[in-house]
């Protein structure tokens, strides 16, 4: 028996430390790249962000900071990347969004936008919030809170139907925005001028020209090409190469 509490002693303890290890690794990696950020050392300081991002590390700083060193590099387009995919897990963070607006104010294409569609404006009420893991542990506790209040009838009966409900609602607000973010996949150009096509071929007449840091909407691939959508509504053709995705 004594054995085997030192067992799980040691692999609780090898858990911990395995856990521990990335974010170690993380820390320091970040500590470097400010430092390299304030030497103005913009390659080393990118080069340390993504080791931070590598070890599967989220946070605001290190999304804005990342961004920050490619624009501070004259990199538009991966700034903006990294600035969007900042928000994807701190959603309305105002320093994001500030300098987000700030990088895209450098891009050369200027797209009026269509106006929001009525679903995309539920989507973002329902996203701003909570984030789809938030909706999920809502509805996990508020479903074992109706477990429990059915199992201590008749004292917390009365609380069981109720706590269906939420539960429900919750639920179904997660399935609505899991589809939404499927359906919402965008990506940013990276070539400095990509030609788009109205047809999946090289020798398509021309639509129209997007220039780096413009953010375009993918709907669909056909071989080399990747047909977008642009904030207008405008559609097209262009080589699949020629963009990044902001989701991963």
């Amino acid at each position: 028996m004594r054995s085997l509490i030192l067992l799980i002693a040691l692999f609780l303890g090898l858990t911990i430390t395995a856990q521990e290890a990335p974010f170690k690794k993380g820390i320091v990696a970040f500590e470097s790249g400010n430092k390299a950020y304030l030497e103005e050392d913009y390659d080393t300081a990118i080069k340390a962000y993504q080791e931070v991002l590598a070890e599967g590390l989220h946070s605001k700083e290190v999304y804005l900071n990342l961004g920050n060193a490619y624009y501070k590099n004259g990199q538009t387009a991966s700034s903006i990347l990294y600035y969007e995919r900042g928000l994807l897990h701190f959603k309305k963070d105002v320093d994001l969004l500030t300098n987000l607006q700030f990088a895209e104010n450098q891009r050369i294409d200027r797209i009026e936008p269509l106006p929001d569609s009525i679903a995309k404006r539920v989507y973002t009420f329902l996203a701003g919030l909570m984030n789809s893991e938030g909706w999920a542990v809502t509805s996990l506790i508020f479903g074992l809170i109706f477990v429990l209040a059915n199992a201590a009838k008749p004292r917390l009966g009365k609380i069981a139907v109720p706590s269906l409900i939420v539960a429900s609602m919750a639920f179904l607000v997660l399935l609505f925005i899991q589809s939404s973010e499927r359906l919402e996949q965008y990506a940013i150009v990276f070539e400095p001028a990509v030609t788009v096509l109205s047809d999946p071929k090289m020798d398509a007449p021309v639509a129209f020209e997007l220039h780096e840091g413009t953010k375009v909407r993918p709907q669909e691939t056909f071989e080399n090409f990747q047909k977008i959508e642009i904030a207008n509504g405008q559609t097209g053709w262009i080589t699949a190469s020629s963009i990044r995705f902001i989701r991963e």
